[in-house]
């Protein structure tokens, strides 16, 4: 088995559009390609073992690129390969799971085959017919006729003692309706229909196996990729994989079933109950079960996101202005990421922030401009504590502790956040890039000592001094102190250069966080108030992600 490389966007129109792998995926198809490949077909066991029937759950939460991921591992495996893919999603209009399936072996291997791909009529018309209402539980009455009555005439308890049943008050035929002794009938015949129609499909089925087997070009096993199984209704979820288990268990066939299986399991409970053990059952149905980790989430924001609203030529025509300002959209996401990641947001919430921060963008009037890390940090908190969101825009936040010497102290917010974040992420930077062509018709702005070069700042020194400064006045962007000998008291761009020109021989986030805070002031970042900032959040925060239709 050749190791796939998806490092390159594929070349329509001779092959199916993929962009460029950059979740790293490619390694976990050809790990899983190797193994499924031999669990269904080993030419080293003996002649009556070398097929097998296999099913792996590939399980992956919602944004880890289960769709991508199958899509194109597919695609690879059809050179090589029988390859079946159907997304249960599209389907599950469809009453009838075995039709979905077989529909989509039979119309995609004829593609593939170069054999007859067909199916006797008959056979597959028996299950066009409506399944018995008493083995779904769904419903106590069809049609005026008791299906108590009908489930004690067809079945009988066979763990029962002969003695409690020759005790017992049984019904006899005589006392059935006569409605109820037809439909008995005509389940009994369309059950022993059906089984037949079983064993006629999968003799089919075994039958391409073999022909597979001999053709040229073509390698065992078949691979059929079910996907999106948790966003069917949840009845049809459940009936497709009791197809999948007693119709299509055929050697030589391998199924790979992609789910969020936490949301499957709820999918499973929302038939059987609260009380039902899921995870137990789910068991039954797979050999195995694999996990896609999740996704680095700055490699994830720049596969799900509208990366142009991020775009320097975009903000440029609308002539907005977002900081940190960065060269490229991937590093203002990977900034943005810094932030989610801190707070330890889960994929869902992360696509839900970018896509509240691009609104914001998309909606600020000509000459206006916006902070979007600090826009992050408030809707994670808005996310995670909603209380304390409001207390942060509102100015209102306080928290005090007792001192070893039983005094009352303050907490500063700054501390307060800090102690919610793990240590490894405040120290995580945060880039800027300072670009020269803005400040080039002033030449004696400082600035321009530091033109088109990056400059980084740790996560807890943008939140102290930056975010904290908005909303909680800790330390200050109006510096005090005054510049001459007349004691005139310095301007806050003046303050902000002095500072600057005294840190040149500082430590490189030193230098930053100064550059950083004289742009804060030259650029009027920091007259962006906190009604401004509550604004962004109340007009976007009602906007919820839903999910590629």
């Amino acid at each position: 088995m050749k190791e796939f490389n998806w490092s390159k966007a594929t070349k329509p129109p001779l092959e199916e559009y993929f962009p460029a792998d950059k979740l790293d995926r490619a390694r976990y198809a050809t790990f899983l390609s190797r193994l499924l490949a031999q669990e269904g077909f080993d030419k080293s066991r003996p002649d009556d073992e070398q097929k097998k029937n296999y099913v792996l759950n590939l399980n992956a939460e919602w944004g880890a690129g289960k769709t991508y991921f199958l899509k194109r591992w597919s695609r690879e495996l059809i050179v090589d390969f029988p390859v079946v893919y159907i997304d249960a999603w599209q389907q599950d209009y469809s009453d009838d799971p075995f039709l979905t399936v077989i529909a989509g072996i039979i119309k995609q291997l004829q593609r593939q085959a170069k054999f007859n791909i067909t199916i006797p009529k008959s056979a597959v018309s028996m299950f066009k017919a409506v399944a018995p209402a008493i083995a779904q539980g769904l419903t106590k009455k069809i049609s005026g006729i008791d299906l108590d009555e009908l489930h004690t005439l067809l079945f009988s308890d066979e763990e029962i003692e002969d003695d409690q049943k020759q005790n017992s008050n049984k019904l006899t035929g005589s006392d059935f309706s006569p409605a109820v002794k037809a439909l008995a009938q005509n389940l009994i015949k369309d059950h022993e229909a059906k089984n037949k129609s079983v064993e006629v499909i999968k003799a089919k089925l075994a039958d391409w196996v073999n022909k597979f087997e001999e053709q040229e070009g073509k390698s065992l096993p078949i691979f059929i990729f079910i996907d999106e199984l948790d966003r069917c209704r949840p009845s049809y979820a459940v009936e497709m994989l009791e197809t999948i288990k007693h119709i299509f268990d055929v050697k030589g066939i391998v199924f790979v079933v992609a789910t969020d299986t936490e949301q499957l399991q709820h999918t499973i409970k929302s038939i059987y109950g609260e009380g039902f053990d899921a995870k137990i059952y789910l068991g039954r149905f797979f050999n195995s079960r694999y996990s896609l980790k999740r996704p680095v989430l700055k490699d994830f924001l720049s596969v799900q996101s509208d990366t142009t609203k991020f775009e320097s030529a975009y903000l440029k025509s609308r002539k907005i202005e977002i900081l940190p300002r960065t060269e490229t959209p991937e590093t203002a996401l990977a900034n943005i990421s810094v932030v989610l990641d801190a707070f330890q947001v889960p994929p869902r919430t992360a696509i839900q922030i970018t896509e509240r921060i691009t609104a914001i963008i998309v909606n600020l009037p000509s000459g206006k401009k916006v902070d979007v890390l600090v826009l992050a940090v408030l809707f994670c908190i808005y996310e995670k504590d909603h209380s304390l969101y409001e207390e942060i825009i509102s100015g209102r936040f306080k928290r005090t502790k007792l001192t070893q010497k039983s005094d009352t102290q303050n907490i500063k917010l700054s501390d307060y956040l800090s102690e919610e974040i793990l240590p490894v992420d405040l120290e995580r930077d945060v880039i800027f890039f300072i670009d020269s062509k803005l400040y080039s018709k002033e030449p004696n702005c400082i600035i321009n000592r530091y033109k088109d070069t990056k400059k980084v700042i740790k996560l807890k020194h943008y939140i102290e001094y930056f975010f904290c400064q908005i909303f909680v006045v800790e330390t200050s962007l109006v510096f005090a102190g005054f510049g001459n000998t007349q004691g005139r008291k310095l301007t806050e761009l003046e303050q902000a250069e002095k500072e600057l020109r005294e840190c040149n021989d500082s430590p490189q986030y030193e230098v930053a966080k100064s550059l950083i805070r004289y742009i804060y002031v030259k650029d009027a970042h920091n007259k962006i108030t906190k009604e401004q900032y509550r604004d962004f959040i109340e007009l976007s925060s009602p906007l919820d992600y839903m999910g590629d239709s």
